[in-house]
């Protein structure tokens, strides 16, 4: 399964993503934790000090695709496609292994990194620090005891860049706030826009169970 966190700043989307990752470690899955925002805090909440990073050449995915590192993410996906490339996790493929880190055995971390120089610059987006995952996460193929958790920028802008397009689930973490309501509604509605299957999970209510062990019900429920 892949699965993606979203939801505003603070609503303890990274926390949930955290709290899955281990989740699915303690049930024997092999993972790859993905920290797609530039703030980096699911890499430090699993003890990690990224030292790797997708933005620091988002184009190389591209090239190694056999694409044009001044086409589009759309073109490299289209050609790898037809030529029927994958990617792995085990054993990993050499791109893999070139972007993320071994944490420990069976959990791998692959990190967008802080702002370059380009984006510092204008050349690129900051959506382009996590734009090669448009071509990887819809040609990473998983077996049964492979899973990927992907903890996203905050508020609605990881729909429209399509990379959850490479995702089985979006979940959006809600806190009991009027802000945190209104902007997971309107992830929400992007999701639905986009045909892209999500759950809302609430965090910090007050006489709930345990949120981090209801998401973790909620998310194997909906990918079931």
């Amino acid at each position: 399964m892949k699965v993606a966190f979203l939801g505003k700043g603070g609503s303890g989307k990274s926390t949930m993503a955290t709290a899955f990752v281990r989740n699915l470690r303690a049930k024997g899955k092999r993972v790859l934790a993905i920290d797609a925002d530039h703030n980096m805090d699911l890499s430090y909440n699993l003890g990690a000090e990224p030292r790797l990073f997708l933005g620091a050449d988002p184009d190389g995915i591209k090239v190694y695709v056999g694409s044009e590192r001044t086409g589009g993410f759309i073109q490299a996906l289209n050609l790898a496609k037809e030529r029927g490339l994958s990617f792995t996790l085990s054993p990993a493929d050499e791109y893999t292994e070139s972007v993320s880190i071994e944490l420990e055995d069976g959990l791998r971390l692959m990190t967008a990194g802080p702002h370059t120089d380009r984006v510092r610059s204008q050349e690129a987006c900051s959506h382009s620090l996590a734009a090669p995952l448009k071509v990887y996460l819809p040609l990473l193929a998983l077996n049964p005891l492979e899973a990927v958790v992907i903890d996203e920028r905050a508020g609605t802008d990881p729909v429209a860049t399509g990379i959850l397009s490479g995702v089985d689930l979006a979940v959006i973490v809600r806190e009991p706030t009027i802000n945190s309501t209104r902007v997971a509604e309107q992830i929400k509605k992007e999701l639905e826009i986009a045909d892209i299957a999500h759950i809302i999970v609430d965090n910090k209510v007050a006489g709930m169970e345990t949120d981090t062990a209801r998401a973790a019900e909620a998310i194997f429920a909906a990918v079931a």
